[in-house]
């Protein structure tokens, strides 16, 4: 196609709100904006009425029965259609649209208009099913999948945030292009290098960021913090201490942080500089993005060797250790080396840290999505 001018853009919240989906939206549409690119968003987000009847009736049924199900109305027929009312109006709407730009696997318009159609996302509901509920799928999200298999088969071609996931639809999914074109860094701070390398050096702050999704991996770090020899300070971004149950002296909880915020953000970003490490060993996943985020801040990592983290960074890291998430005693003395190496061995780490996702920059990925979509 011709050098791309106007795009319609489609995400399950507000692509204005840094909040939406780990800040993916925002910066993917931030970005094309900065190339002078016309960018059409439209919000795919459920309705919240709809929604809360659907999780007190249906949904609060099936948990019965299928304990390990996250079906929401969401995945619903009903949200399906009243989606695709939404579609065809956006489509409407931007005449002049010469692409569209999915950030989700569950919609898509193929069959109703003949414009490019793109899915971008970090891993399908089928790949999800597998890989984190550790199961086959239920029968009630037959329909589901159906509906994504067919999104990804119509499309033009498809992007994958994550490398193993991006096999694993090559694998299942036959019947159209796909691409990797590696990972970003969700960042809205400027970088200052040295007031990061001096703060490092001198800190005794350890990290850690993730929501209720990460619970367990926060209490294995509380309980192994709790251990430790060497002064420190362990610092929780996501959770509050009612939702961890468990409070020291020198444990700070800061609770969600809303990026959007400008207050909410400066700690955000003052905790990730100051901080000698960041540290979720929480099994099967440990929050990708802030790990990837605080990396490019020059700070070394503790996390369980994942395979989305182990396919991007190697079996061996140079920039931290990996820790087997039911190792306990192992995570302690990972700690206690970061906190006790010398000033050489720790610039050695955050040096490394930092080279491994410099390349991670939302330019740098834009670009490769743009020169994809014009040569095809």
């Amino acid at each position: 196609m011709n050098d791309l001018k106007e795009i319609t853009v489609f995400s399950i919240g507000d692509s204005t709100e840094l909040k939406t989906w780990s800040n993916v939206p925002y910066f993917f549409t931030k970005t094309l904006l900065e190339k002078n690119i016309k960018v059409n968003r439209v919000n795919l987000q459920e309705n919240n009425f709809l929604s809360k009847i659907y999780k007190y009736t249906f949904y609060a049924l099936l948990k019965l029965i299928y304990r390990n199900s996250n079906h929401s109305y969401f995945r619903s027929r009903l949200n399906y259609y009243l989606t695709n009312r939404k579609i065809i109006s956006a489509i409407t709407q931007y005449p002049n649209s010469q692409c569209l730009l999915f950030l989700t696997f569950s919609f898509s318009a193929p069959k109703i208009t003949g414009k490019k159609t793109i899915l971008f996302g970090d891993w399908t509901y089928f790949y999800f099913i597998s890989n984190f509920l550790k199961r086959k799928p239920y029968w009630f999200e037959q329909y589901v999948l159906n509906k994504e298999r067919e999104n990804i088969a119509t499309s033009d071609f498809i992007l994958s945030l994550f490398p193993k996931s991006h096999e694993y639809n090559l694998n299942h999914f036959t019947n159209t292009k796909q691409y990797y074109l590696g990972n970003v860094i969700n960042c809205n701070y400027q970088l200052n290098y040295t007031k990061v390398i001096i703060e490092k050096t001198k800190s005794n702050k350890l990290l850690f960021i993730g929501n209720k999704k990460y619970l367990q991996g926060a209490i294995d770090l509380i309980n192994s913090f709790n251990q430790l020899k060497s002064k420190s300070e362990l610092h929780i971004i996501g959770l509050n201490e009612t939702e961890v149950g468990i409070t020291h002296s020198c444990l700070f909880y800061h609770g969600y942080l809303n990026k959007g915020d400008e207050s909410q953000n400066n700690l955000y970003y003052k905790l990730i500089s100051e901080s000698r490490v960041i540290i979720n060993t929480n099994p099967d996943w440990g929050a990708f993005s802030a790990m990837t985020e605080a990396m490019y801040f020059y700070t070394p990592v503790i996390t369980s060797p994942y395979d989305e983290f182990v396919k991007t960074y190697g079996n061996e890291i140079d920039f931290g250790y990996y820790v087997e998430s039911q190792n306990k005693n192992d995570l302690i003395i990972k700690i206690e080396t970061i906190l006790n190496c010398t000033e050489e061995s720790q610039l050695i780490m955050m040096k490394n840290a930092h080279e491994k996702v410099k390349h991670f920059t939302w330019n740098n990925y834009l670009d490769k999505f743009l020169d994809l979509l014009n040569n095809s």
